[in-house]
């Protein structure tokens, strides 16, 4: 709010005003005249309050500085050198870079050319194969694949309706067959492909 205050002992409706109490303000061309004299001054103008509202500002973003500069100091970034001066944007910023850069501490430790990151999920070693994906046909995941025969004998043990089943799962004509011995004799005669790390066929033999 607004209020005119004595700058200097002013006499007014019979009452001495002090310097720096409140003077009524209704009467404008006392005001005026009071004014131009400079023995009075308004307090809580616009210009006041918009300095004020400034001070209140540059406290809050100091304040917000401190903060700012505390998370970066434990981040591991110098923002002042050995004389207290900023070390300036382009020192922390690549300071900031170099701390979410691939391969940084922070990422799990430092990478050498050529390999993958630990917990990539791909198993190469100094460019070659590990073993298991030699296996498994090269990590291109598709496992590696045997091709054989099936074993007559054994074919030979089955029931008329098995054979008949895998024959058609093999899409093979066994209809002119006239027994097990002829059934299983086509069907052995039928390369075959199976997973090399199969446990059904031992390992990957056929």
């Amino acid at each position: 709010m607004k209020k005119l205050i004595a700058q200097r002992p002013i006499q007014y409706m019979g009452r001495t005003y002090e310097s720096g109490e409140a003077i009524p303000a209704h009467d404008p061309n006392m005001v005026a005249a009071w004014l131009r004299a400079n023995s009075a001054a308004w307090t809580g103008t616009d210009l006041e309050d918009t300095a004020r509202a400034a001070v209140r500002e540059a406290a809050r973003r100091s304040k917000v500085n401190d903060l700012a500069a505390e998370a970066i100091r434990a981040m591991g970034v110098t923002i002042e050198d050995a004389a207290g001066e900023f070390v300036g944007a382009s020192s922390m910023e690549e300071q900031i870079r170099a701390l979410f850069a691939p391969g940084s501490l922070q990422d799990g430790g430092e990478t050498k050319e050529g390999q993958e990151p630990a917990g990539s999920g791909n198993n190469v070693q100094n460019g070659q194969e590990t073993p298991g994906e030699a296996e498994n046909g090269g990590g291109s995941g598709a496992p590696a694949m045997l091709t054989g025969h099936l074993d007559a004998a054994d074919l030979e043990k089955w029931k008329k309706a098995d054979l008949e089943k895998l024959a058609a799962d093999m899409g093979v004509d066994i209809s002119k067959a006239k027994n097990n011995t002829e059934r299983a004799a086509i069907l052995a005669a039928v390369e075959v492909q199976a997973p090399a790390n199969d446990p059904e066929n031992g390992g990957g033999a056929l």
